[in-house]
């Protein structure tokens, strides 16, 4: 028997009804598929991030074992410099060295040829710490009836310890970064002196105070000056919370920071200059956009288009095109500033890469991802803030002069886990400060650092690292 009109007409509602709800749990499940390959595509991307594609330091990258089967590449050899002879006056001991006859046949008829050979050799000094006892003596007066006690000298510190081995521990912590613990163990196996523990953060408060004069005077130097300004910061650790370091930085010298917040608040307690006479590199970070002459790093940008570049689809030409052009722009620059082209060339030059970058900027906007688009738009409307260096003598395109000075703090946190106190902050920013200003004055960090804390018992002024720069 057929069905009828009406059995047909009901189960083709339910057909209808069905194939209704199936499409509506297929575009569902369609839309769970794009929502989970987004993420996956995501979680790769954090996955392959390393320094070269993002602002990740070198030290993070995971470096994969060395295929056997692949051919090594032979290193270049370093340039050998002949080792440079004392002079007289730094040689303490002469010896002659002398033959009772000859080593070949043992003839004692042998006669000195005028000619000889010279060895220069340098050994270290048995040395053991002076110990000196003060002995002050108690009095009474007469007249009012009160005891007194004899005071140290002038230039004495008030401590078991003195001014060149606080200068020597600190040194060893603060700018070799030793661990306390070692720095303990190595003055005891040099000098036979015993230091607890809790003694090493108190030393290093006493030559923190002492520092702090030439300190605020390297700031106010960097902040004055009309040389071009470094700007960056990087994370740090205090009392378990997270902190960060902030730093400026010149060709000359580099000030640190550590504050709790990563806020323009925080960036003003460093920066007292006027923003308007300052020219600057940073990177995009907006606390950085008050600066009217100001420089993006182009190092950054390369990194944000190589991750581009490793994507799929369109922003993969756009993402290479673009970091190909910003790789020549630093390129053209290095030969300029190592004197391989003039001003007027690498102007040109770099005339020629601004068209080109422009018109790939404008292809990102147009045919990139949301993301390519976003930050294709954003340097489009500060496009001369990627060539300020063009226009400003002394000024880099990059900021790794500010990378740099930050990795020493970097290097520091990985060992120590950051500070546990205000003190430990305050030291780790003066030393810090001090060393670096040494360091390109090509000066010895201990002995300044010593001289620091003698004359700060003796109350006088501290002395200079460099008297030119007035700091």
């Amino acid at each position: 028997m057929q069905p009828t009109y009406i059995e047909l007409e009901s189960e083709l509602y339910q057909t209808k009804a069905e194939l209704s709800q199936t499409h509506a749990l297929l575009k569902t499940a369609l839309k769970e598929i794009d929502r989970l390959v987004q993420e996956v595509a995501q979680l790769k991307e954090q996955i392959n991030k390393n320094s070269k594609n993002s602002s990740k330091p070198p030290s993070t990258d995971q470096k994969g074992n060395t295929n056997p089967d692949h051919p090594k590449q032979k290193r270049k050899g370093s340039k050998r410099k002949a080792k440079i002879s004392y002079p007289a006056e730094k040689i303490d001991h002469y010896v002659e060295c002398c033959l009772d006859n000859c080593p070949h046949c043992k003839s004692v008829f042998i006669q000195w040829t005028g000619d000889s050979e010279k060895l220069q050799q340098a050994e270290l000094p048995e040395v053991k710490a002076v110990i000196t006892e003060y002995e002050l003596l108690k009095y009474r007066c007469f007249s009012c009836r009160k005891n007194s006690i004899a005071t140290l000298p002038l230039g004495i510190p008030d401590s078991v310890f003195g001014s060149k081995l606080m200068g020597l521990l600190a040194t060893l912590t603060g700018v070799f970064h030793l661990a306390k613990r070692e720095a303990i163990q190595l003055i005891k196996e040099l000098y036979d002196v015993d230091i607890g523990l809790g003694s090493v953060s108190n030393i290093e408060e006493r030559v923190s105070q002492a520092l702090d004069p030439v300190y605020q005077r390297i700031h106010n130097f960097i902040m004055n000056s009309k040389l071009c300004k470094h700007f960056d910061e990087t994370g740090w650790r205090d009392q378990g919370k997270r902190h960060y370091v902030w730093l400026a930085c010149c060709e000359q010298a580099t000030i640190y920071m550590i504050d709790r917040h990563r806020s323009s608040k925080a960036f003003f307690k460093l920066f007292t200059a006027n923003p308007d006479h300052v020219s600057a590199v940073t990177d995009r970070y907006a606390v950085y956009s008050i600066f009217k002459v100001h420089q993006y790093c182009l190092a950054h940008l390369i990194r944000e288009f190589y991750n581009y570049a490793e994507k799929e689809g369109p922003d993969k030409a756009i993402g290479k095109a673009l970091e190909n052009e910003l790789k020549k722009v630093c390129h053209i620059h290095k030969k300029y500033r190592e004197g391989e082209i003039t001003l007027v060339q690498r102007n040109r030059r770099i005339g020629h890469v601004k068209k080109k970058l422009e018109f790939h900027l404008e292809d990102g906007m147009a045919n990139g991802s949301d993301d390519l688009f976003k930050l294709s738009e954003t340097l489009l409307d500060d496009f001369d803030k990627l060539w300020a260096f063009t226009k400003i003598r002394g000024m880099e395109p990059t900021n790794n002069l500010a990378e740099r000075d930050l990795r020493k703090l970097v290097i520091w946190r990985r060992k120590s886990y950051g500070t546990r106190s205000n003190r430990g902050k305050r030291f780790v920013e003066r030393i810090t400060t001090i060393a670096q200003a040494l360091k390109r004055q090509s000066k010895s960090i201990l002995t300044f650092i010593q001289k620091t804390v003698i004359e700060f018992y003796n109350r006088a002024s501290a002395p200079f690292i460099s008297e030119a720069f007035g700091f």
